[in-house]
């Protein structure tokens, strides 16, 4: 039996979160940067790289000396990452086993990604069951994360309150972008650091979270909201009496 309270919606993103891609972009940054004679990114140029949407990424290559027009980039990133994801793939811990769960009691998965459309299929496709309603790629918004233009899209297309989803993200990016449209956040660090303060619940794997837990975690931040709301209406209103006393 499904628990009552559930969220209306999970909205995943891909790369490092549901899916263990980072290493193929690795890859292909190396390779790509190394075919213009340019040496690998520092440690702290591939840290900043995590989520950054496509459009960004070839943006900064080019600037880095890649003698490529930006699409010219993206089509040569795709290529490679996608020969990799179709020879063989990596769920992360727990991942596949909450999305299962979630389908199963009828809760909506949406895939919320920065990537190409081309790679989300690609990732989709390996699935046995449909588990994703929709998918939201980062080559058809306008804004990709940290705007959180691609979550308010996911939920406006599901047909629910993005405050009544849970979003479940690896980046500060991903974070910041569920949190401005929004939605209660689930942080899962994979090569990025991520504090307390990023998601409001920051866990080191998926296993063990259970429906329950999502669906409380809806309840919490709403309360926290409500909350917030409320001093701030008695605050105005404090102030208000204040003024005219005056």
């Amino acid at each position: 039996m499904a628990p009552s309270k559930l969220p209306a919606a999970v909205l995943w993103d891909m790369d490092g979160t549901i899916v263990d891609t980072e290493q193929y972009w690795q890859t292909a940054q190396l390779n790509l940067l190394a075919d213009h004679g340019l040496p690998p990114l520092t440690e702290e140029q591939e840290l900043g790289m995590v989520g950054s949407s496509m459009a960004d990424a070839a943006e900064f290559f080019a600037g880095l000396g890649v003698e490529l027009k930006p699409g010219e980039i993206v089509d040569h990133m795709n290529a490679t990452v996608m020969a990799s994801i179709l020879k063989e793939l990596d769920w992360r811990p727990g991942a596949l086993e909450l999305l299962e769960a979630l389908h199963a009691a009828g809760v909506p998965n949406a895939l919320v990604t920065n990537s190409t459309r081309i790679l989300a299929d690609a990732v989709v496709s390996t699935l046995e069951d449909p588990l994703f309603t929709i998918v939201i790629a980062g080559d058809e918004v306008e804004n990709g994360k940290p705007h959180p233009e691609p979550y308010l899209r996911a939920a406006e297309q599901l047909g629910v309150a993005p405050d009544r989803c849970v979003a479940v993200e690896d980046s500060q990016r991903g974070l910041e972008a569920a949190r401005a449209a929004g939605c209660a956040t689930i942080g899962i660090p994979h090569g990025q650091t991520l504090e307390a303060h990023h998601a409001h619940l920051v866990t080191t794997t998926l296993e063990g979270i259970t429906l329950e837990r999502l669906g409380d975690l809806v309840e919490q931040v709403a309360g926290e909201a409500e909350r917030r709301e409320s001093a701030q209406t008695a605050d105005d209103a404090a102030n208000s009496e204040s003024g005219a006393q005056l």
